[in-house]
């Protein structure tokens, strides 16, 4: 993980997605679907609704392989627009980092929680009996 967040920020003309391959019929299919499962379960995390309508596309390219809905739609897909839409996963994996890189979001910091000062052994008990806590009968 540390490997590919310094690749994407330090060089991202060596970043490529892990693909699979698949041979079926002699001819070899590239795997694409549990990549792109996987960055759409990353979105679902963290909240993506300040993305610009200018990479929704970028998002969609991803999302295309990386949602049950849409699996109609890729089987109908010709091995040329398979293939075209596979190399935009790259493209649009490099565009979305590099805006959440530029406009990050902030994360909400949690107030630590704080225990209830419980009475101590000799402290008169909060029941109001007036008895010390380690002779009430009451708690």
């Amino acid at each position: 993980m540390a490997d590919t967040a310094e690749r994407l920020n330090e060089f991202p003309e060596q970043f490529e997605p892990l693909f699979g391959l698949r041979e079926v019929d002699g001819s070899e299919l590239t795997i694409v679907e549990e990549w792109c499962f996987g960055y759409m379960r990353g979105v679902a995390l963290s909240d993506w609704s300040t993305l610009p309508d200018s990479l929704k596309p970028a998002l969609e390219a991803i999302a295309l392989h990386g949602t049950e809905e849409n699996f109609e739609r890729v089987e109908k897909m010709s091995p040329e627009a398979f293939e075209e839409s596979v190399d935009a996963i790259r493209l649009a994996a490099l565009d979305l980092h590099a805006y959440w890189m530029a406009h990050p979001q902030e994360k909400a910091v949690q107030q630590p929680i704080k225990a209830e000062e419980k009475p101590g052994r000799n402290d008169p008990c909060p029941c109001g009996s007036g008895k010390k806590f380690k002779q009430c009968c009451l708690h």
